[in-house]
């Protein structure tokens, strides 16, 4: 597993999603709607495995906001973006930031990052003792298991913006439930080209194994709509 992922491409993560189609407006938005659906009135709010910030450039204007990532390049840019924003450098297994929140979420599948169940475990159970009586946890599945693709795939990707153009192959693979992305980047400034080659190694959970970490946890789930194809986005909440 890539330990901090995205560090060595922090600074193109945001342009080169966003050319892919990313609407992280839109999908605030409709974060926005289901969090209020299942805890209206929440109004604090915490994005564990936040990255860049930018689910949370959206929604600080509706909650009070704070954001944890596991990659200090990646808070970096976060920092930059949303200045006074409490960001904490932390593991998703076992941070502690001494407060709870109204709405927890992990989104766009970094859940996946867990090596193993007791890692899943130990993952929502963190997330749930940060969690308000009565709030709403919000957990974004990797790839369903019958909807990966087989023997994989080989993705590129290209994106610019005035200071720098940067492109992307990513090849995908797995073995068993372990599923491996290879990212090749180049990247092009006005100061040299560099090439940047990420790993990363996300976990196909079932979803009999994301509900069972819901249940040790201690919160009720249930599966709504993802907007991600091929996966599923769990909303639990406090089932006492």
């Amino acid at each position: 597993m890539t330990d901090k992922p995205f560090s060595s491409s922090s600074d193109v993560y945001d342009l080169l999603y966003e050319a892919a189609g990313k609407d992280y407006a839109a999908e605030s938005d409709e974060l926005h709607s289901l969090i209020q659906t299942k805890c209206s009135g929440a109004r604090s709010l915490l994005d564990v495995a936040c990255g860049t910030g930018a689910h949370l450039r959206h929604l600080r204007s509706r909650y009070e906001v704070a954001g944890v990532d596991v990659s200090p390049d990646m808070l970096a840019v976060a920092r930059d973006r949303l200045p006074g924003i409490p960001l904490t450098e932390a593991d998703m297994r076992s941070f502690d930031l001494g407060r709870t929140f109204d709405a927890v979420t992990c989104l766009f599948s970094a859940i996946g990052y867990m090596h193993s169940t007791d890692e899943l475990d130990d993952a929502v159970a963190t997330m749930a003792r940060h969690l308000s009586p009565g709030g709403v946890i919000v957990i974004d599945g990797w790839v369903r298991q019958e909807s990966w693709r087989d023997p994989g795939t080989v993705q590129s990707l290209s994106a610019a913006s005035d200071e720098v153009v940067a492109a992307r192959v990513v090849r995908s693979y797995r073995d068993g439930s372990r599923t491996t992305l290879d990212l090749h980047h180049l990247v092009g400034s006005i100061d040299g080209i560099d090439y940047i080659v990420e790993s990363h190694e996300l976990t196909l959970f079932t979803d009999d194994e994301y509900r069972s970490a819901f249940a040790r946890a201690e919160l009720g789930v249930e599966v709504v709509a993802s907007p991600h194809p091929d996966r599923d986005r769990y909303v639990g909440a406090p089932s006492r």
